[in-house]
């Protein structure tokens, strides 16, 4: 099998395993899925708690569709709020979203922990730095 396949679906499998490890303790403790914490943990990041919602699309990984629903969800539930026009379309985190995720992170970093302790530490830092690397290639832009 071709080397870059190889790290492509070994990449993939690690990712899943996480995926489903996040969400299921996510979800039993806090009501989310990773997913959720990802975008509210975007939100909380940003300058006021306000982002443009065009521009999260990308670092999700999702369809912009997928995103708005996600959205739609959130402020559903009280933690986010959707702001201005269709053309400048911003979410911004509530105070109950913010709580949420500040709780959730903890979760979050406990998991993080417990999955890359046997890895050593110079490993996960050159191994961060290509994901960022490669997350930013030009190769992988849509056209």
């Amino acid at each position: 099998m071709n080397t870059n396949l190889g790290f492509c679906l070994a990449l993939h499998r690690a990712h899943a395993s996480l995926q489903l490890k996040l969400d299921d303790e996510l979800g039993i403790y806090h009501g989310i899925s990773f997913n959720d914490f990802a975008l509210l943990n975007l939100l909380a990041q940003a300058d006021g708690g306000r982002v443009s919602i065009p521009a999260r699309v990308r670092p999700m990984g999702q369809p912009p569709s997928a995103v708005l629903r996600q959205l739609i969800l959130l402020e559903k539930i009280g933690l986010v709020v959707r702001e201005g026009a269709n053309g400048d379309r911003q979410a911004v985190l509530r105070p109950a979203g913010r709580a949420l995720v500040n709780a959730a992170r903890e979760t979050a970093e406990s998991i993080c922990t417990e999955a890359v302790e046997s890895i050593a530490p110079a490993a996960v830092e050159m191994v961060s730095a290509a994901l960022v690397t490669l997350a930013c290639t030009p190769n992988l832009e849509l056209s």
